[in-house]
C-alpha cells in the first residue's frame, strides 16, 4: 500500500485536531473532508488544502478514494458512521466517548469486529510522557500498597464561559461533563490503577448544561478507594490533578495549564527519600497539545493497519468507558453504589 489515505469525517476538532495529526504521519495522506453541508466542507477542504469535500459521510465511504476514516462528531452521531465504515470495510479512528449510550457502543463494536477492521478511539491522556512515567513508578512497586487516589479537574470551557446552546452541553448527544471529560478520567484511571469494580456518583445540572459537575467515589478491584470531583464551570479553575497514595510513597499528576495534554508534571515522593522528586513538563512539540497526542495513537493505528493487527486503545475500550459512565448515571438516579 502506498500512503493510507483518510478522510476526516467532521469539522472543528477533526480539522484542529485531527487533520494535522494525521498530517504528521508520513505515511498518511488526508484526501477528503466530510461535513454535514458539502459546502462547509469544500471551505474547509480548500483552507487545508485537501483534495475532495463531500456533505454526505456515506458517499464518501463508496467512492473508493479513502483507505481509513477518522470521526469527529458528537457521540450520538458517531455508532451509525462506525458501522457505515465497518460495512464498507474502511478503517477507523474515532473519538470518545463512542456513543450516547450503551446499546450504540455495542452495535459499533459488534460492526467492526464482525468486519475485521482496524480500529482505535483517541483517548488522549495515557499518551503524555508524563503519565506514561507514572504507569512505571507504579508498575515497580515504588509506591507500595495503594492506600487512596484522589482525582480533581476543575477547569471553564468555552461553552460555558459563553453560554453557547451546543451539543457539548447535552448528555443525549453525547455531550455534558460526564462524557466529554469524565470519560477520560474513566479510562485513565483503569489504564493506571486496574479495573474499578463499584461506583457512586452525583451529577450536578447548572442552566441548560446536562451535568456540568461530577462527583464520583469508586473502589478498584485492589479495594483502593478512589474520589473523583471535575467540574466545567470553574472559573479560573485549578486544574487537572490525580494523586496516588500508597504504603511507602505518593505519585502527583498535575497539569493547571489551559492545555488538556501539555503542562503536567510528575512528582514523586517515597518513604526513602523523604521529599518529593518533581519532573518538568516534557511536552508535545504543538501549541494545541492534542495533536501530539493524537499523533501518537495515530502512529500505533497506521502500524496495526499494515500489520493487520489490533491496535489500542480501541472500540472495546470505548465501550468498556461507555458501561462505566452509565453506571455513574444510574449512581446519580438511585443515590446508591452500582457494581461495574
Amino acid at each position: 500500500m502506498s500512503a493510507l489515505r483518510i478522510g476526516v469525517i467532521g469539522v472543528g476538532f477533526g480539522q484542529q485536531v485531527h487533520v494535522p495529526a494525521f498530517r504528521a504521519d508520513a505515511r498518511c495522506q488526508v484526501v477528503a473532508i466530510c461535513a454535514r453541508r458539502r459546502e462547509h466542507a469544500a471551505y474547509v477542504a480548500e483552507q487545508l488544502d485537501v483534495p475532495h469535500a463531500y456533505g454526505d459521510a456515506r458517499e464518501l465511504l463508496g467512492s473508493g478514494e479513502v483507505d481509513a476514516i477518522s470521526i469527529a462528531v458528537p457521540p450520538v452521531l458517531q455508532p451509525e458512521l462506525v458501522i457505515a465504515a465497518a460495512e464498507a470495510g474502511k478503517h477507523v479512528f474515532c473519538e470518545k466517548p463512542l456513543a450516547a449510550d450503551v446499546p450504540a457502543a455495542e452495535r459499533a463494536l459488534a460492526a467492526v469486529r464482525k468486519s475485521g477492521i482496524v480500529h482505535t478511539m483517541d483517548f488522549i491522556i495515557p499518551e503524555v510522557p508524563a503519565w506514561q512515567h507514572a504507569r512505571s513508578v507504579l508498575a515497580e512497586g515504588r509506591l507500595g500498597a495503594l492506600r487512596q487516589v484522589a482525582l480533581s479537574w476543575r477547569i471553564e470551557t468555552y461553552s460555558v464561559a459563553h453560554g453557547l446552546d451546543s451539543w457539548k452541553l447535552r448528555s443525549a448527544q453525547g455531550g455534558g461533563t460526564l462524557s466529554n471529560f469524565v470519560s477520560h478520567s474513566l479510562h485513565y484511571l483503569e489504564w493506571l490503577l486496574g479495573p474499578i469494580t463499584r461506583i457512586a456518583a452525583r451529577l450536578a445540572p447548572r442552566d441548560a448544561a446536562d451535568d456540568v459537575r461530577v462527583d464520583a467515589w469508586m473502589e478498584l478491584a485492589s479495594g483502593c478507594p478512589v474520589t473523583l470531583s471535575v467540574a466545567t464551570d470553574a472559573f479560573l479553575g485549578s486544574g487537572h490533578r490525580l494523586e496516588i497514595y500508597g504504603e511507602q510513597g505518593t505519585l502527583v499528576l498535575e497539569n493547571r495549564t489551559r492545555d488538556h495534554v501539555n503542562g503536567f508534571e510528575l512528582s514523586v515522593g517515597t518513604r526513602a527519600s523523604g521529599a518529593f522528586s518533581t519532573q518538568p513538563p516534557e511536552s508535545f512539540p504543538y501549541a494545541d497539545g492534542r495533536i501530539g497526542a493524537a499523533g501518537s495513537i495515530v502512529r500505533r493505528f497506521v502500524d496495526a493497519v499494515l500489520a493487520g493487527v489490533p491496535v489500542e486503545p480501541n472500540l472495546a475500550h470505548g465501550l468498556r468507558v461507555q458501561r462505566l459512565m452509565a453506571a455513574a448515571r444510574a449512581a446519580d438516579r438511585s443515590g446508591a453504589y452500582q457494581s461495574v
